[in-house]
C-alpha cells in the first residue's frame, strides 16, 4: 500500500540530546560575509539538525581566516557550550 490517509493534525515531541557539531563554509563573499552549515549530532554520530548560520559583516571581519572563531562563534549563536577534553581521555581527539 503506497497512500496516505488524511487526519487531524497531530503533534508528536521528539528529545533528541546533541553532543557535537561540525561546521563547514556554504558561501563566502570575500571580505564581507559568510555562511555556515552547522551540521549538530547525537552520541552516535546520527545527524540531528542542519542549521544555514550567517555572520554579520562584523564577525566577517573578527574571523582572520581563525577556524577556532568560527566554531566559537556557531556554539554561541546556537547556544551550545564547548567542552574541552581531559588530556588522555578516551574522547580526546588525535
Amino acid at each position: 500500500m503506497n497512500t496516505t490517509t488524511p487526519i487531524q493534525p497531530f503533534t508528536t515531541t521528539v528529545t533528541q540530546t546533541v553532543t557535537s557539531f561540525s561546521v563547514s563554509c556554504r558561501t563566502l563573499v570575500l571580505f564581507t560575509s559568510a555562511t555556515f552549515n552547522v551540521d549538530s549530532f547525537d552520541i552516535n554520530k546520527n545527524l540531528v539538525n542542519r542549521q544555514l548560520v550567517p555572520i554579520t559583516p562584523e564577525q566577517y571581519q573578527e574571523w582572520n581566516n581563525n577556524d577556532d572563531y568560527i566554531i566559537n562563534l556557531m556554539a554561541t549563536i546556537l547556544g551550545y557550550t564547548i567542552v574541552t577534553p581531559i588530556p588522555g581521555s578516551a574522547t580526546q581527539q588525535i
